[in-house]
């Protein structure tokens, strides 16, 4: 037969052994003696096939002896192999209680003690029965100690005072065996004492102590107490089999010579980083509080530790600070003070103005500087300006403006500086006013020609600013409102046009109107001229020449007389030229030129005498005389002085000396 060994493990190794059985007449059956499992595979003769076995053996794990720690846990194991279904039994060869726990499996049991105790001090046997006929034993040792931790050092009393009894009491906890146990006590490398537990007969863990006893003198401050503490069992492998605590010696006193040292040590500037130690003598480690004074007299508690810190150190850091230590077990309390300067170019804390930044006309303004440096600055408030003339100046910390105008707004600057430099800061004054310095502007001018373009612009000054409307003046004289812009443009002027024209600016806190008349230049046109009482006359009649006419300006008239060898100019003083006592000479063409700045038009006239009154006479003076009367407006140009003049006759003309003027 074949034996398949599935999932193979430790206990399965060793020799395998199997027995041949030849069965009998009679239905018995003989065997022969157990042999080797033979290596190689093949087949075999006769009735029967070999079976193969393995060899029934068992083992304990660990072996024969094992070394354990109370308190902790440990299992026994006991294998088997070389048998199908083996039964376990576990004893004490004292037939005491095993103090655990049996667990069987298929060819293995366990035992476990968790966790081990001083009853598991004992030789363990475990016996595997294979079928009736086959007993196997073995049997293990279980020592057990205990030395889980180090020596507990206390010292009384817990506050020490020079010249009196110190106590030291050295505990080793929960030792096994404690026959074993030695314990030393030492100062630094002094021994003060030496003791051991060989008589002990405790069967159980116990706590173990060594007290000593010795006079406390200043020597001693800082020196180790060492409880050093041994268990050392022969033939038991264990670890550790030594174990020290040590405890430094301190008495309690202080605080004492307490100062504050500043770091760094040169004088602190502003944006530096401050530290300021606490330093102290005092056991046990003291309680530092640090405290501010503040300005009002007030403390202000900062930090409680022994290094205070000021990592960006600004002027208000300035100040004495108290460095307060506490010894809660002398109960004693110490301080320290250090006054703290921060030097540094100025900076401007505060900048204002009252009772607002925004004011209005006739109101009272103080402007408000304030700054903080080390030294202390020099403040300068003044009007910020470009030119050499600054306006409102102030080396103090307030500028006062009464009863503001307009001309007070703007920026203000304030300048603090002292040795180490300079501060500046700006604020802006916002002083509310109604519309002031209104003005108009023409382009081209405010006299333009028909068909042109003009642009009336209005500029004022005011805050807020004002808002621009323009009007016109009607014939009954009243404004009417035509436009609202700052800016009025008239394209392709007509003579409708020309007037008063009146700019308003206006805002909440009042108003202000400027005029302007824009004149609309227009040529002489729509002329009438009439002749009385004809044309045709008789020589001795008077013949008035009238012209009308619509221009702007008003125009001036010309009438010339055209000689067949030259031409006769006669200037007038108005629209109306009156020709007396005519003559047959005054017979022909007159031009009336009706003429202004703009343009002109020429009229012609043809005037014819007739028949003769009387004999002429040659030096009989034509007086001609003239007025024009135009449409707008009369304006009287002048009067021929040098004519009449000659004449010495006022308002007449002589055409016959007049003949004899050539243009």
């Amino acid at each position: 037969m074949l034996i398949d060994i599935m999932n193979t493990e430790r206990y399965h190794r060793g020799t395998y052994m199997y027995l041949m059985i030849e069965e009998q007449e009679g239905g018995g059956k003989q065997g022969s003696d157990w042999s080797p499992f033979p290596h190689s595979q093949g087949s075999t003769k006769g009735p029967w096939r070999p079976a193969a076995v393995k060899a029934f053996e068992m083992e304990i794990i660990p072996a024969n002896r094992i070394v354990a720690q109370i308190g902790e846990t440990l299992i026994l194991t006991c294998n088997t192999t070389g048998c199908a279904s083996p039964s376990f039994s576990w004893r004490t060869q004292m037939d005491n209680p095993l103090g655990g726990t049996v667990n069987n499996h298929r060819t293995y049991s366990t035992l476990t003690m968790n966790p081990v105790s001083v009853v598991n001090s004992h030789d363990y046997l475990c016996t595997v029965f294979c079928g009736e006929q086959e007993k196997k034993e073995k049997s293990i040792k279980v020592e057990l100690y205990s030395f889980p931790s180090d020596p507990i050092i206390e010292i009384r009393p817990s506050s020490l005072v020079y010249g009196e009894r110190v106590t030291v009491i050295c505990k080793i906890p929960d030792v096994y065996p404690s026959d074993h146990l030695e314990v030393i006590l030492k100062k630094d490398e002094l021994v003060l004492h030496e003791e051991n537990f060989y008589e002990d007969d405790s069967t159980n863990t116990e706590t173990k102590t060594v007290t000593y006893s010795f006079k406390y003198t200043s020597e001693d401050i800082g020196k180790e107490i060492t409880c050093v503490a041994k268990l050392p069992i022969a033939n038991m492998d264990f670890e550790p089999k030594e174990r020290v605590t040590s405890q430094k010696l301190n008495a309690n006193f202080g605080p004492q010579n307490t100062i504050i040292t500043v770091s760094p040590d040169n004088p602190p500037m502003e944006g530096d980083s401050l530290n300021l130690t606490c330093v102290t003598e005092s056991n046990p480690s003291p309680q530092i509080i640090w405290r501010k004074h503040l300005a009002d007299e007030s403390i202000q508690h900062l930090i409680e530790n022994n290094v205070l810190s000021i990592p960006d150190a600004r002027f208000n850091d300035s100040g004495l600070y108290i460095c307060e230590v506490i010894n809660l077990v002398t109960n004693k309390t110490e301080k320290a003070t250090v006054d703290i300067v921060i030097q540094g170019a100025p900076n401007i804390a505060e900048l204002s103005i009252e009772p607002s930044a925004t004011v209005q006309e006739g109101e009272n303004v103080s402007i408000q500087c304030s700054a903080e440096s080390n030294p202390p600055p020099k403040i300068i408030l003044r009007r910020k300006a470009d030119s050499t003339d600054m306006g409102p100046y102030s080396e103090g910390r307030v500028l006062v403006l009464s009863s503001v105008t307009f001309l007070h707004g703007g920026n203000y600057e304030c300048i603090a500086e002292n040795s180490f430099g300079e501060s500046k800061s700006d604020i802006t004054l916002n002083v509310e006013y109604g519309p002031k310095n209104t003005m108009i502007s023409v382009i081209p001018a405010t006299a333009v020609k028909e068909g042109e373009t003009v642009t009336m612009k209005c500029t004022s000054s005011g805050n807020p600013a004002p808002v621009i409307s323009w009007k016109k003046k009607k014939a009954t004289g009243e404004y009417e409102k035509i436009f609202k812009d700052s800016t009025l443009t008239i394209q392709n002027v007509k003579s409708q046009d020309l007037g008063l024209y009146e700019c308003e600016a206006y805002n909440q806190f009042g108003k202000e109107e400027k005029v302007v008349n824009l004149l609309v230049q227009v040529p002489p046109q729509n002329i009438t001229v009439l002749v009385y009482p004809s044309e045709n006359v008789k020589e001795g009649e008077n013949v008035t020449i009238t012209c009308s006419t619509y221009s702007n300006p008003p125009s001036q008239m010309v009438l010339k007389k055209v000689h067949q060898e030259k031409e006769i100019i006669l200037p007038s003083v108005n629209g109306t030229f009156i020709l007396y006592n005519v003559t047959k000479n005054d017979t022909g063409r007159y031009l009336l030129d009706v003429f202004n700045e703009v343009g002109n038009n020429i009229k012609v006239i043809e005037i014819a005498v007739v028949g003769r009154l009387e004999k002429p006479d040659q030096m009989i003076p034509l007086i001609i005389a003239f007025s024009c009367v135009a449409a707008v407006a009369v304006p009287v140009v002048a009067i021929l002085i040098y004519v009449s003049r000659k004449a010495k006759i006022n308002g007449s003309y002589s055409l016959v000396k007049a003949l004899r003027l050539k243009v």
